[in-house]
């Protein structure tokens, strides 16, 4: 038996402005799948991105099976500038303390957890809002561009802890300019 998609899209067709970014654009996502949004500046990745997360609401082309778990991280990260980066995924998770920390050391952060975002490079604060998504528990992961401003090793965490989050079952849908080092992807490219 077949399994049922996480995810489903069907003849999705999306004009912004009055420019058609795509039309009749259909997929599915499964648990353990990846797909990778391609396609050069304002093809439409991010938008149907948005789309995917319900942003700005919800669209009858697409479907999700009931109860079904997501985060976004998009360009903007989503973090409070103010607070330092254990307040931030401390507010926006529900992970322990000792979970935490173990989570910061093994992404390079620890030694920054008591530092106001506003403080940390754009590469830092990527990594916050990564972090934050590793942490989340949702099944599904909407990642717009995510290893814009990492370093390289930042970037293989974050490639080993998707490839991790996929091996158990989860799935996502991701933007990308580049090839992603991933087996169990699935790419569709946009034209604008």
């Amino acid at each position: 038996m077949m399994p049922l998609p996480l995810l489903q899209m069907t003849n999705l067709t999306f004009i912004k402005g009055e420019r058609l970014l795509f039309k009749d654009l259909s997929f599915e996502v499964y648990s353990g799948q990846a797909i990778v949004l391609m396609g050069p500046n304002g093809s439409g990745k991010t938008t149907l991105l948005r789309c995917l997360a319900g942003i700005p609401d919800a669209l009858p082309e697409i479907i999700k099976v009931p109860d079904l778990t997501q985060s976004y991280v998009g360009h903007l990260n989503a973090l409070k500038g103010s607070l330092t980066i254990r307040q931030n995924l401390l507010q926006q998770t529900k992970v322990t303390l000792g979970q935490l920390q173990i989570t910061l050391e093994e992404r390079g952060l620890a030694g920054f957890q008591n530092r106001e975002l506003r403080t940390l490079s754009a590469g830092q604060k990527r990594q916050v809002a990564l972090t934050r998504l590793a942490l989340s528990g949702a099944k599904l992961w909407l990642v717009d561009e995510p290893t814009t401003h990492l370093d390289t090793a930042a970037a293989e965490r974050f490639w080993l802890s998707l490839a991790s989050h996929l091996a158990s079952g989860g799935a996502a849908v991701l933007t990308s300019h580049s090839p992603v080092p991933l087996t169990s992807t699935t790419v569709i490219r946009l034209n604008g």
